[in-house]
């Protein structure tokens, strides 16, 4: 056995003998990597224990890589002063020296925590015994919670799946199981810990420090309340129905809400799918800058994207999700447990088009749309393209979940996003004009202002920027829809129009001028109307 090094409370020790699967010496990697964070563990879990003396030059504990033992990851004989011992299997077969190093760390951690517990055990505190199915709950826990991808690389399926799909024997609440060997005991522990932590809100110190001789007087102690195995039971059965539970992909399934209280978040990441390809090209004389004009050749190529679409939800037991996109429920569904489905919807979606003489045009039009949907980790992943469109296309994304079990109320969420399947772009002449007609101007202003947010906006002519052209789009067909509902409900328009115009600054008259220009054409040139520009200026006044 080697030493690595030593720190003010531990000697970090390996075995030089095991080999990985290439031949080399591999524990001396996983000892650096608890050599490396130990003593900002100690630190911290000593603190969570309110333990200021037992451990240190004199009594330093020793951590040992080892050959892999089938006892489990890791283990310790408990406090012995200057001869507590850690021992942590090598995972001499794992070829990912990353992945083994976190889960050592993982498993330094869940030892470290019950040699903790041990000196406490020693010194008159009962609680936590490490040889009980409660002491365990923590120790996996505090090691979940300090070195997460550790814990599920080395573990895989949560804990606490063995007892939610058991009988869910409740006993082990009023009165720990004497043993840290029985899944259903020690992992009903960590779900109720998990409980008191992220539904009723208590720090793990504080979780410590109350502890009792049983998780049932630990929730006491923290409560005040006498009805802990009633209240847990109650919850987890109402979200979790008995008998129906799939396999849940985390130890933590809290907090458990109702109403507002839940929330879904999404996030959109268009990427590109394949090779760009050549659309149109042609020549055009247009202005690089204001100041210079020429006959320049330009040309449109079209890059399709992917979207990849990831719904997760905050409150939630067993969501099940539901995706629209621009008013259009995909059909079929994704759900809890389905495996992966694919289909294809028709949208109506504007599509703004590149061409050199009228750089960003739209219309509405049908838009097909394939996709594949499904759940992973109790998240829904929606992926989808459009095949054959070339353009610009906005769309609204939008994701709800409901409870499979606990209520029918749903929440949502949505987000717009414009897939740019299309892209105008110049030959390389028009681009160094650009910037020879634009120095010179730019040289004069730099004297005599400070700052330039102005001619950021400058340097991006004659080609706006999808952002400022999509605004003007979706301002001038919302005009659109207040026009068309006035003619059946004139005073419900009217007050939309005010609320509207009031919130965006614009005068309730550009308004209505952009909704009949939308229902006079459906082309719609994307630059700034000279009436939106005035209205502006009224209100801003």
């Amino acid at each position: 056995m080697q030493t690595l090094g030593q720190t003010a409370h531990f000697n970090i020790q390996y075995d030089e003998t095991l080999l990985g699967p290439d031949g080399n010496p591999n524990a001396i990697s996983r000892a650096q990597r608890v050599l490396g964070v130990c003593e900002a563990e100690f630190g911290l879990l000593a603190s969570w224990y309110k333990i200021t003396d037992g451990f240190g030059p004199d009594n330093r504990v020793t951590v040992q890589i080892i050959a892999d033992f089938a006892a489990g990851g890791a283990s310790n004989n408990g406090y012995k002063g200057g001869n507590t011992i850690i021992k942590i299997g090598n995972q001499t077969a794992n070829a990912n020296a990353i992945a083994a190093g976190q889960s050592s760390c993982m498993s330094f951690v869940a030892e470290l925590v019950e040699v903790l517990a041990s000196y406490r055990n020693q010194h008159g505190n009962a609680a936590w015994n490490a040889s009980k199915s409660d002491g365990e709950g923590l120790s996996l826990l505090c090691a979940r919670e300090r070195f997460g991808t550790g814990y599920s690389l080395f573990f895989g399926t949560p804990w606490v799946n063995s007892w939610l799909q058991s009988s869910r024997d409740t006993q082990w609440i009023n009165a720990s199981e004497n043993t840290d060997k029985n899944p259903l005991s020690f992992g009903l522990s960590l779900l109720f810990l998990y409980y008191l932590k992220n539904q009723l809100n208590h720090s793990i110190p504080d979780i410590i420090a109350a502890g009792g001789d049983s998780l049932a007087q630990t929730y006491q102690n923290l409560t005040g309340k006498s009805d802990a195995t009633a209240a847990f039971s109650q919850l987890i059965n109402k979200y979790f129905r008995p008998g129906s539970t799939p396999q849940l992909a985390t130890e933590n399934p809290f907090p458990l809400l109702e109403g507002l209280r839940r929330e879904v978040k999404l996030s959109l990441d268009p990427e590109p799918e394949g090779k760009p390809f050549h659309v149109d090209e042609g020549v055009a004389l247009t202005s690089p800058f204001f100041t210079c004009k020429d006959l320049y050749k330009w040309f449109v190529d079209s890059a399709p994207k992917k979207v990849t679409c990831v719904a997760t939800v905050r409150g939630f037991g067993l969501p099940i999700y539901r995706w629209r996109v621009n008013g259009v429920d995909l059909n079929p569904p994704a759900q809890l447990d389905q495996p992966n489905v694919q289909g294809s919807i028709t949208v109506q979606a504007t599509v703004a088009t590149d061409h050199a003489a009228q750089p960003s045009t739209s219309a509405l039009q049908d838009v097909l749309i394939n996709y594949g949907v499904g759940e992973d980790d109790f998240s829904s992943n929606l992926v989808f393209d459009l095949p054959g469109v070339v353009g610009h296309v906005d769309l609204s994304i939008e994701a709800s979940a409901s409870e499979r079990f606990a209520s029918s109320d749903v929440s949502w969420t949505a987000q717009s996003i414009t897939v740019d399947n299309e892209s105008l772009h110049w030959e390389a002449r028009y681009y160094t004009d650009r910037e020879r007609c634009m120095k010179p101007f730019l040289d004069v202003a730099a004297r005599y202002i400070r700052s330039d947010p102005f001619f950021s906006l400058v340097k991006s002519l004659p080609d706006p920027p999808q952002e400022y052209t999509r605004v003007i789009r979706e301002l001038t067909q919302a005009s659109a829809q207040i026009a068309t509902l006035a003619q059946h409900a004139p005073d419900q328009a009217r007050e939309l129009r005010h609320a509207m115009s009031s919130a965006l600054g614009i005068a309730p008259a550009v308004l209505d001028e952009l909704g009949k220009a939308n229902i006079r054409s459906t082309a719609v040139p994307h630059e700034v109307p000279e009436t939106l520009l005035k209205g502006m200026g009224q209100q801003s006044g």
